[in-house]
C-alpha cells in the first residue's frame, strides 16, 4: 500500500498556506485530508477550505466569483454601470453584496423604468432590458400595433390566435397577413417590419388568376410548349428566371427563361439568331 503524500510536499498549495491563521503546520496533514484549514491566494484573499478539495482543484472563491468581497469582486465595484440598473425596491441585497459572476437572479430597472428579473452573470455578458430590445412586450409601449400601426392593419385576425398588440416588431415568430387586395400569406414578423410585403403582389409567389404568366401575358403563354414542359404556364410568374420550352407559330422549339420572353425575346430561329435545322426522318 502506497504511503500518502504529505501536504507539505505539494509546492503549489504550500504557496497558499495561511501560516498566520493555521495553528498546525502543513506537515501534519496529507493531501487528501478532509480537515478545513486557512488559505491565502496571491491576491491576498483569505478563506477556509478542506485540504481534499484544494488538492482536487478548488481555488480562491473570491477570485472565481463564488464568494463576495466588497470592494474587490462585487457587482458595484466591477460593473458600476450595470449596478445603476439594480432594483433596490425588489432586491433584498445591495449590488455591493453580490458577485458580478453570480448565477443568482436579481431584479433590474432600466432608464425607461422597465422592471424585469434576470441572472447577474447574463447581465454582465451583455443581456439588456428585454422590453427595450423587444424580447418582451408591454402593450401600448413596444408592441407591433403601437409601433407599426400600418403593418398591424395587415394582420389576419381570422388565422392568427394572438393580437398584434401582443407581439413585438422584432419577433421571429411567423404570423398570417392579409394585404389590401385580400391575399393571405404567412411570414416572420421581423421580416415584415424590415419591409417585406405581399409575396403575391411583388410576384415572388404565384397566385393563379392574379399574377401567373397565363393570366398576365396570355399571348406569350400561347407559345408554351406543353409537350416538353412538365408544368403549365399558370405555375410561373412573368418575372421568373426559370428556363422552359417554347414553340412558336412556325413550329420552332427552343428553351428560354420566362422573364426574358416577357422582356421581348422571341423565337431565335424566326429572327435569324439561330439557324433552324429540322430533324431528318429516315
Amino acid at each position: 500500500m502506497s504511503k500518502r503524500k504529505k501536504l507539505s510536499e505539494n509546492a503549489a498549495l504550500m504557496q497558499q498556506w495561511d501560516f498566520e491563521k493555521n495553528v498546525r503546520g502543513p506537515e501534519c496533514f496529507t493531501e487528501y485530508s478532509h480537515v478545513k484549514v486557512w488559505w491565502k491566494c496571491i491576491q491576498g484573499h483569505s478563506w477556509e477550505a478542506m485540504i481534499f478539495n484544494r488538492t482536487y482543484g478548488d481555488c480562491c472563491p473570491y477570485c472565481v466569483g463564488k464568494k463576495v468581497l466588497t470592494g474587490t469582486n462585487d457587482l458595484q465595484t466591477l460593473n458600476p454601470a450595470l449596478a445603476s440598473e439594480w432594483d433596490f425596491e425588489k432586491n433584498t441585497l445591495p449590488p455591493s453584496q453580490v458577485a458580478s459572476k453570480s448565477n443568482k437572479k436579481a431584479w433590474w430597472k432600466c432608464s425607461a423604468g422597465h422592471s424585469w428579473e434576470a441572472r447577474i452573470f447574463s447581465r454582465n455578458e451583455g443581456f439588456s432590458c428585454p422590453y427595450c430590445s423587444g424580447q418582451k412586450i408591454i402593450t401600448g409601449v413596444n408592441d407591433l400595433e403601437t409601433l407599426s400601426p400600418q403593418l398591424a392593419r395587415e394582420w389576419d385576425y381570422d388565422k392568427n390566435s394572438c393580437l398584434p398588440s401582443q407581439m413585438g416588431i422584432k419577433s421571429n415568430k411567423k404570423a398570417w397577413w392579409r394585404c389590401s387586395l385580400g391575399h393571405s400569406w404567412r411570414a416572420i414578423i421581423f421580416n415584415r417590419t424590415a419591409g417585406r410585403g405581399c409575396p403575391y403582389c411583388s410576384g415572388q409567389k404565384v397566385l393563379v388568376g392574379f399574377n401567373d404568366l397565363e393570366t398576365l401575358y396570355p399571348e406569350i403563354a400561347n407559345e408554351w410548349d406543353c409537350e416538353k414542359n412538365r408544368i403549365p404556364p399558370t405555375t410561373v410568374t412573368p418575372g421568373s428566371n426559370k428556363r422552359v420550352w417554347w414553340k412558336c407559330s412556325a413550329g420552332h422549339s427552343w428553351r428560354s427563361d420566362v422573364a426574358g420572353r416577357v422582356g421581348g425575346r422571341g423565337c431565335p430561329y424566326c429572327v435569324g439568331k439561330v439557324q433552324y435545322k429540322p430533324k431528318c426522318v429516315r
